[in-house]
């Protein structure tokens, strides 16, 4: 990949976000279900869509008698960020869980995952609420501040577990299985 076609991607990650997120979504659904169907054929993956994302969560994710609350972030694998921002009342869901998707730039092929949650899926995840408050990455204020985002803190992407290759990311979701 030369650097004409590199910025060209960069750009398109920008101006194409949900995009790319959606195509990423269906890919690691398509990834955890192959697992699970290797694991057992006679086992599936439940799939839930939030239909408003005012919630924190993305999609929820069960199988038999276990549930995730799954946050998505994606970052291309050329860089990883520094922190992700999680809304606080998401935090205190029982399985709720964050995960950062780590693709390549020419393919979107997923390729590691980062993961911040509790060890179980009955549990929330660790306390984020004495975290550094989010900023609005967009919306500035009049005097060209970034907007203080109140019910967001920012959880450095270092207190995650990871890299994690697609069955280290299975059986952090799903440890019963």
């Amino acid at each position: 990949m030369n650097d004409v076609s590199r910025d060209v991607r960069i750009k398109a990650l920008a101006e194409r976000s949900s995009y790319v997120e959606n195509v990423l979504c269906h890919a690691l659904v398509a990834g955890l279900s192959s697992l699970l169907w290797q694991r057992d054929p006679e086992r599936s993956l439940q799939v839930f869509n939030s239909e408003v994302d005012d919630a924190g969560f993305d999609i929820i994710l069960a199988c038999e008698n276990q549930l995730r609350y799954v946050q998505l972030k994606q970052a291309h694998a050329e860089k990883t960020p520094s922190h992700v921002s999680v809304r606080a009342p998401f935090a205190l869901l029982p399985g709720a869980c964050v995960v950062l998707m780590s693709h390549g730039l020419n393919d979107l092929s997923l390729s590691s995952f980062r993961f911040y949650g509790g060890t179980t899926p009955i549990e929330p995840m660790p306390d984020i609420a004495s975290f550094v408050v989010s900023k609005s990455p967009g919306r500035r204020a009049p005097d060209g501040t970034r907007k203080i985002r109140e019910n967001y803190r920012n959880v450095r992407v270092s207190q995650f577990q990871g890299p994690l290759n697609w069955q280290q990311l299975f059986d952090m979701l799903f440890p019963a299985l």
